[in-house]
């Protein structure tokens, strides 16, 4: 007889992130840290230490409890450096105390992990 572990359900806001990669058949599972950053209002940066959690050649996936909206412009990067890239915003989906957020690259990025 096939043994199973009892596994616990997802939390609503990695429901809500997994659903919104899964509109893009291309995301292939990550786990990335990064620094996201945004301009806020009155010139002032606004910063989150995140997980980049699935991907695509232009596009990261990622929770952040930034007040980010569609179209907005994040300058994304890791640690060591090797990414520092912009995007912008392209879908965003509400999650417990956290967005989903899907973000384009602006531009090509050398050396990221997933080639189109």
């Amino acid at each position: 007889m096939r043994q199973t572990a009892n596994l616990p359900a997802p939390s609503h806001s990695e429901s809500a992130l997994r659903s919104l990669a899964e509109l893009f058949p291309n995301a292939t599972p990550l786990r990335i840290s990064i620094l996201v950053s945004v301009a806020g209002g009155k010139g002032h940066l606004l910063e989150e230490s995140t997980v980049i959690e699935f991907g695509t050649s232009m596009m990261v996936f990622f929770e952040s409890r930034l007040p980010l909206e569609l179209a907005d412009r994040l300058h994304l990067e890791n640690s060591d450096r090797s990414l520092g890239t912009d995007a912008v915003v392209v879908a965003i989906r509400d999650g417990a105390g956290h967005k989903a957020i899907a973000a384009r690259f602006v531009a090509e990025v050398r050396h990221w992990i997933i080639q189109g």
